[in-house]
C-alpha cells in the first residue's frame, strides 16, 4: 500500500507543478478574492481528478509493461485502487467547491460574484460549456457510488465487473467535460500536453473495457480435461488443455479464467509447472458464492478461456536459503514451484516450506509430501486447530534463530493479516529489508 500511495502522490505532485507553471500565463491576474480562488480550486481539483482517473483506466487494461515496471499485476491493481480513491476524493472536492458557494449565495450567507461585461461572440468552445457542465455534474453523481461499490470487497464480483463497464462509459463523459472546460490557455502549456496524453490513454482503456477487449491478445481457448475435488479442504483442482498460443508460465504466476460468459473472468493462481504441452492446473478454493457453486457448474470437456500469465512471484532471491509460508489455498503457487523443482532434479539450495491449514485433506497432503520429497524441499505441516498459528518466533526457531532468519528469503502466500504479522515479526527477528516477498492477490 505504501508504494501505491507514494506513486499516486508523485502523479499529483507532477500535475500540481505543471498546473502552477500554467498559472503564470493563464491566471496570473485572476486576483485574490474568494470567487477567483474558487475558480482556481475548481480547475485544479478537476485536472487532478481526471489525471488520476485516466491513469487508473490505463492500468485497468493490464498492460505488460505495468506488470514488469511495478513488480506484478497485483501491484498494478493496488495502484489502480488508490488512483480510484484519489480520483473520487478529488472529484467530490471539485463538485463541492462548485456547488456549495452557490448554495451559500442562495441562502444569503455569501455575496454573489460580480459579473463581467459582455463577452462578445461565442466561440464553438463556448457553445460546449453548458452541456459539458451538465453532463459532468451527472457523471460525478454516477462515479462516486460506482467506485465506492467497486472497492467494497463484499460487493459481488459479477456486479462489480459490470460496474467497471459503466465507469468506463462515464469516464468518457468526464473527458468531454474536462476538455471543454479546461481554460484554453492551459492547452498551450506542458500541462495541456500531459493531460492530452493522459486523457487519450484513459479513453483508449475505456474503449477496450466497453468492447470487452481488455487482455484479448493474451487469451487462449481450451477445455477442461479433469476435475479433482478435495472435500476435506473445499478445494477443486481443474486441469485443462489449452489450444496453441499459450506462451508458457513460471511457477507463482496467475491467470484470468473464464468458465462461462455469464460470470466473466476470475483470477486464479496456476498450480502446475509448465511442461510445454499446453496443460495447466488451477486449485480453486470455495470462498464465495461463485467458487462454491463451481463444482456443480463445470464438467470435463467444457470449454474455457485463460488469459495470462501475470505476476512476479518468481522465487528469485539473494538469500542462502528460501522459506515458503502458505496459508490455506496460498499453497497453490508453491505446488507449481515444487513440480518445477522436481522436474529439474530438486532444489539446489535449502528450502523450508511451511503449510498452514485448518483442514488437512489426506489425499492432498500425501501428494504434497511426495512432491516435496522429489523437489528436495523440507515440508513443515501445521494444522492450526491442533498445532496453533505459525508465529514469527516459531518460524525463527525452526530456522535456527536470528542467524537463520537473516540468511533467508521468505516467500509468503495466504491471508493478508497473516502476512502482515509475519512480515513485521520477522523484520524484528533480523530478516533483511526486501527479503519478504508477498503477492497481493486481491484484485480490489
Amino acid at each position: 500500500m505504501k508504494k501505491s500511495v507514494l506513486a499516486v502522490l508523485a502523479l499529483l505532485a507532477v500535475l500540481t507543478a505543471l498546473w502552477l507553471a500554467a498559472l503564470a500565463g493563464a491566471d496570473a491576474n485572476a486576483g485574490g478574492n474568494f470567487w477567483a480562488l474558487r475558480k482556481l480550486a475548481i480547475y485544479y481539483t478537476g485536472i487532478a481528478a481526471l489525471g488520476c482517473m485516466s491513469a487508473g483506466l490505463l492500468l485497468a487494461t493490464r498492460p505488460a509493461w505495468a506488470d514488469r515496471l511495478l513488480g506484478g499485476l497485483d501491484q498494478a491493481y493496488r495502484l489502480h485502487k488508490w488512483l480510484g480513491i484519489a480520483a473520487v476524493s478529488l472529484g467530490a472536492a471539485h463538485w463541492l467547491i462548485k456547488l456549495v458557494p452557490k448554495w451559500l449565495v442562495a441562502q444569503g450567507w455569501l455575496e454573489r460574484a460580480a459579473h463581467k461585461g459582455g463577452r462578445g461572440a461565442e466561440s464553438w468552445l463556448d457553445l460546449l460549456r453548458k452541456p459539458a457542465e451538465s453532463l459532468g455534474e451527472w457523471a460525478i453523481y454516477l462515479v462516486i457510488p460506482i467506485v465506492l461499490l467497486a472497492l467494497w470487497k463484499r460487493f459481488p464480483y459479477r456486479p462489480a465487473f459490470l460496474l467497471h463497464r459503466v465507469l468506463a462509459g462515464t469516464y468518457l463523459v468526464l473527458v468531454f467535460h474536462g476538455a471543454a472546460l479546461m481554460p484554453p490557455a492551459y492547452w498551450l502549456t506542458p500541462l495541456g500536453a500531459v493531460m492530452a496524453v493522459l486523457m487519450a490513454a484513459g479513453s483508449w482503456g475505456a474503449a477496450l473495457s466497453l468492447a470487452g477487449r481488455i487482455g484479448a491478445r493474451r487469451r487462449v481457448a481450451g477445455r477442461i480435461v479433469a476435475l479433482r475435488p478435495h472435500p476435506g479442504s473445499g478445494v477443486l483442482e481443474v486441469e485443462c488443455q489449452l489450444d496453441a498460443g499459450w506462451p508458457g508460465h513460471a511457477a507463482g504466476q496467475f491467470a484470468f479464467v473464464t468458465f462461462g460468459r455469464g460470470e466473466g473472468a476470475h483470477p486464479f493462481t496456476i498450480a502446475s509447472a509448465w511442461r510445454d504441452d499446453g496443460r495447466l492446473s488451477f486449485a480453486i478454493k470455495a470462498l464465495g458464492d461463485y467458487t462454491r457453486a463451481l463444482p456443480q457448474q463445470v464438467a470435463a470437456g467444457d470449454a474455457l478461456t485463460v488469459e495470462g500469465p501475470y505476476g512476479r512471484f518468481d522465487f528469485a532471491g539473494r538469500g542462502e536459503r528460501q522459506v515458503w509460508v502458505a496459508g490455506g489455498i496460498g499453497i497453490t503457487p508453491f505446488l507449481a514451484r515444487l513440480e518445477a523443482l522436481a522436474a529439474a532434479g530438486g532444489s539446489r539450495q535449502p528450502v523450508d516450506a511451511f503449510y498452514c491449514t485448518a483442514a488437512a485433506d489426506p489425499g492432498f497432503i500425501a501428494r504434497l509430501r511426495q512432491l516435496a520429497e522429489q523437489a528436495r524441499v523440507r515440508l513443515h505441516l501445521r494444522v492450526t486447530p491442533q498445532d496453533g498459528l505459525l508465529t514469527p518466533a516459531t518460524l525463527a526457531e525452526a530456522l535456527g534463530g536470528k542467524d537463520g532468519v537473516a540468511r533467508s528469503d521468505v516467500w509468503f502466500c495466504g491471508p493478508a493479516g497473516f502476512g502482515r504479522a509475519l512480515r513485521h515479526g520477522l523484520a524484528a527477528q533480523g530478516l533483511p529489508a526486501g527479503r519478504f516477498h508477498q503477492e497481493a492477490f486481491e484484485m480490489r
